[in-house]
């Protein structure tokens, strides 16, 4: 059986090193890698990609392109990690990074969860604490945190 492993990438150039980390560290044939990136719920205009109507387009052209943008980096990590070797599969979800990160985790019975770290300054730490420390703290399993910008 696979053992599942979470990357969870953003829709940044950063993303590409969490890819090369999976590469890295995962083989394919022992690994199957499930690809996740998380949007702002407020962002999110269909729960699962879809077309959007006129009238949402209208309404709604930041939340559009944002979801678009997530879309397509997600559709972009699974064609890089198909073409090397890897199952992969992957999926957007409107929800804060960290529930759905763990959630997603925890659904796959994930054996690692790979995803990036921004640094910030201490003020900045204390503002908005990491995603990555948050993560770290509520799962039972390896984290391995790679540079995301």
């Amino acid at each position: 059986m696979l053992q599942p492993v979470l990357i969870a990438i953003d829709a940044s150039p950063a993303a590409a090193a969490l890819l090369d980390l999976a590469r890295h560290y995962c083989r394919p044939g022992e690994h199957r890698l499930h690809v996740l990136l998380a949007i702002d719920s407020t962002f999110a205009v269909h729960d699962h990609p879809a077309r959007y109507t006129e009238q949402e387009q209208e309404e709604y052209p930041a939340a559009c392109d944002e979801q678009q943008l997530a879309e397509r980096a997600v559709a972009s990590a699974v064609r890089e990690l198909r073409a090397a070797g890897f199952d992969c599969q992957g999926c957007m979800v409107a929800d804060q990074p960290v529930d759905a990160i763990v959630a997603k985790a925890r659904e796959l019975e994930c054996g690692l969860i790979i995803m990036g770290h921004r640094h910030l300054s201490r003020l900045g730490r204390l503002l908005d604490p990491s995603i990555s420390a948050k993560v770290i703290d509520r799962v039972k399993v390896p984290v391995l945190v790679g540079v995301a910008g």
